[in-house]
């Protein structure tokens, strides 16, 4: 074995320095584990918000404590959550995509609505609140949006729908709003109504009454309803039917 001539020359010297070396190496290994484990451990349980976040550590039911940007704090990984968000969406306007919804008119058509509604997440007391009781955020919005959607058209008309459709906005944003701030704690800004799809009960309703007004009008314009024509009586009654279902029977007509 070649000599080291960085050990003392004493032999007792020269074994005990040979003897210190493997424990020193393993006495290194051992403060290198340490720290590890410490690091693993460490990331376990410590949580810190990351630039414009908030950490909301709930236990149960109940929010323990809500961390902002430059805040730290300890966590059990048993028994507590962490929830984040995005503290610049909490600061703006958020927006539910743009979907179809159907209904029924007050007269029983079917149609489809679409829209769109922009909220807010509201303030830390409605996360907690959200946090304790439902825990789901805003996941139940278009379930809101189509049940104001639902609520609203049934006390209307087609006609009124159609003709009326920012008033119907105004109505549902409205109706929105006390849903989703009982419900869920958002502060709803505007239902917005993009379009109105009426469905094929309400197209057939309209060709067939503008179908018999273009009848009437043009059998007004006809010569038969001039003189003593035979006909006349039925012309009339045929241009002053308001063209909504079968053209009334002539009265006093004999049965067959």
């Amino acid at each position: 074995m070649p000599r080291d001539d960085s050990l003392p020359a004493s032999t007792t010297e020269r074994a005990r320095a040979e003897a210190a070396r493997p424990r020193a190496a393993r006495i290194g290994l051992a403060a290198i584990g340490i720290l590890l484990v410490g690091w693993i451990a460490y990331r376990q349980v410590a949580v810190v918000p990351g630039p414009g976040q908030m950490l909301l550590i709930g236990h149960g039911g109940e929010v323990t404590r809500i961390l902002g940007p430059g805040q730290w704090g300890l966590l059990n990984p048993f028994s507590q959550s962490v929830r984040p968000y995005d503290m610049a969406l909490l600061a703006s306007d958020r927006s539910a995509p743009d979907r179809g919804m159907p209904a029924l008119s007050a007269e029983g058509h079917a149609l489809t609505l679409f829209g769109t509604a922009y909220w807010h997440e509201g303030n830390e007391d409605d996360l907690r609140w959200r946090y304790a009781h439902i825990r789901a955020g805003v996941d139940a919005m278009p379930a809101l949006m189509a049940a104001s959607i639902q609520t609203v058209m049934g006390r209307h008309p087609m006609e009124e729908i159609i003709r009326n459709a920012s008033a119907i906005g105004r109505e549902l944003t409205d109706d929105l709003k006390a849903r989703a701030r009982a419900l869920i704690r958002v502060d709803v800004n505007e239902f917005a109504l993009t379009r109105i799809d009426p469905g094929e009960s309400w197209r057939a309703v309209v060709s067939e009454r503008e179908g018999g007004r273009a009848r009437a009008a043009s059998i007004a314009a006809s010569p038969a309803m001039s003189g003593d024509n035979p006909n006349a009586l039925d012309m009339e009654r045929i241009r002053r039917w308001d063209g909504r279902g079968i053209i009334p029977e002539r009265p006093g007509r004999a049965e067959p």
